[in-house]
């Protein structure tokens, strides 16, 4: 029998913008959009966020942090991925217009995304957001 799975080092450009796309679209679906379907959809139940502040939350309670969301647009800037089978680590810069009550509003936001592909698709594993340090920014390395 020969491995349906992808080489590591032989990934397409599609292998790696597929995890991107989607997760830019679970992003401004949970932070604009303030819908929590596409992200019920693709996180897996053992789902796990490292939020700003140290605040750990499994997939329940991401999915009811959505409602704190008050934000017109989010961008997503400086993607990137690194494949390894069908594992995909995936960082950007976030900068939402907006806040999230009780916080108020975030600066610059770096977001590490883990996805799996599971049963051929891809499936969100975790995620850390952490805050860019202001003279990162300024540097123009966050």
């Amino acid at each position: 029998c020969r491995s349906a799975s992808v080489p590591v080092g032989v990934e397409s450009a599609a292998d790696r913008a597929t995890p991107l796309r989607l997760d830019a679209a679970v992003l401004r679906s949970q932070i604009v959009a303030r819908d929590s379907a596409l992200f019920a959809d693709l996180a897996l139940g053992s789902f796990h966020v490292l939020a700003p502040g140290g605040l750990v939350e499994d997939k329940r309670r991401a999915i009811a942090g959505i409602a704190a969301w008050d934000a017109t647009d989010l961008e997503v800037s400086g993607a990137e991925v690194v494949l390894h089978g069908p594992v995909s680590l995936g960082t950007a810069r976030l900068d939402i217009d907006g806040e999230m009550r009780p916080v108020g509003r975030w600066g610059a936001l770096k977001t590490l995304s883990t996805w799996g592909r599971e049963g051929g698709r891809w499936r969100l594993l975790s995620r850390s957001r952490t805050p860019c340090l202001g003279r990162l920014v300024e540097m123009g390395r966050c």
